[in-house]
């Protein structure tokens, strides 16, 4: 099993292309009707919502393969490191 490739015949960065269409295009409407839940995307496109991150990684697995899939916790807020944040530079 492969995952999508873009225009060139490169392999995408499967992550990067979820998040991005969940940044874009999803998280404002699952934000509002899904919070705290688990999104599970593929080629850029929401597939399903689940409860339970270690059910939606198994199903992402059996359907996709490894790689080809990502999950997101919906309405993640990113972590504030406050001082410390100095010590891990992004």
């Amino acid at each position: 099993m492969t995952c999508p490739s873009d225009a060139d015949g490169e392999t995408v960065s499967e992550a990067r292309r979820n998040y991005a269409a969940y940044k874009q295009n999803l998280r404002k409407r699952l934000e509002r009707e899904e919070f705290g839940r688990i999104a599970l995307l593929s080629g850029g496109e929401l597939v399903a919502v689940y409860n339970d991150r270690n059910y939606a990684y198994k199903i992402g697995c059996e359907k996709f393969g490894i790689g080809c899939f990502s999950l997101q916790e919906i309405g993640a807020r990113p972590v504030r490191l406050g001082i410390m944040a100095a010590a891990f530079p992004s």
